[in-house]
């Protein structure tokens, strides 16, 4: 008697290798949303690092100030690498009012503005 063959039949090889491309192409497809997503989020943090500094920055002047009640300054920034920030700030009944945007430009614009109020020191 024989033994039957062992191994696999071409067949069962070329339907192996159609799922392995189905796959790999399935793979290859999400990696450019992927990319773009990750652009998107480091362009949105950059914005808020931007936002964050401006706050610390204005929160400081205003400590300096102390202990007059004054506003700082308005004014607007372009960085180098292409974040546009503008802030300005009101005196009200013993708070100062903050306005502070930032955005980028380019390919994946990302923009956001802080809105706060802060006790006069």
């Amino acid at each position: 008697m024989s033994s039957p063959a062992s191994g696999f039949t071409l067949y069962e090889v070329l339907l192996a290798l159609l799922v392995i491309t189905l796959g790999l192409l399935g793979l290859a497809g999400s990696l450019g949303p992927a990319a773009e997503l990750a652009g998107r989020g480091r362009s949105q943090q950059r914005v808020a690092q931007v936002l964050e500094s401006r706050l610390d920055r204005l929160r400081a002047e205003l400590l300096r100030g102390a202990p007059l009640c004054t506003a700082p300054p308005a004014g607007t920034l372009r960085h180098p690498d292409g974040v546009q920030e503008s802030w300005s700030a009101s005196a009200n009944a013993g708070l100062i009012e903050l306005f502070i945007e930032a955005a980028t430009a380019g390919k994946q614009p990302s923009a956001d503005t802080l809105i706060t109020r802060l006790p006069c020191p």
